[in-house]
């Protein structure tokens, strides 16, 4: 929040120094541009890390918050081994999609991080949207902007 409050107030500081507003909003336009890279790049590195991980047989366990973390996720027992997901758990249908009864397949990486299939699919959509607010956004403002 505190960064779109600042990025308001240097807007309307730079319409005040009289700034075209043509520069502004190419400013705007790279900056979105930007942020949907690395968030790109996130799901890019997420997707190859999974590249030469392991498939391990496990079963959900709880949700729980970890000491220091901003956000709790699902913790998994496989042969007795307690396996935490990398990413945060899902909030809306958490009773629908965290079942005690099933046994479910997770991906170990190579660094030793756990995704479950929740995590496989926000990963894959995440591709496939970021590719193609790349190349809307990417296209569009090249057509503004030129």
């Amino acid at each position: 929040m505190e960064i779109v409050i600042g990025l308001v107030v240097v807007i309307a500081l730079l319409i005040a120094l009289g700034v075209n507003t043509f520069f502004i909003l190419e400013g705007v336009l790279v900056l979105l541009l930007l942020v949907l890279l690395a968030t790109l790049l996130f799901f890019v590195y997420t997707a190859f890390s999974f590249i030469g991980s392991e498939r391990i047989a496990a079963r959900f366990d709880r949700i729980e918050k970890p000491e220091g973390k901003a956000f709790s996720s699902a913790v998994y027992i496989s042969d007795g081994e307690e396996l935490r997901n990398t990413f945060p758990n899902e909030a809306i249908f958490k009773k629908r999609l965290y079942d005690k009864s099933r046994v479910i397949t997770l991906i170990k990486t190579r660094k030793g991080k756990i995704y479950d299939r929740y995590s496989i699919v926000t990963v894959a959509a995440g591709l496939v949207l970021g590719t193609a607010s790349m190349v809307l956004l990417g296209g569009w403002s090249i057509g503004v902007l030129i």
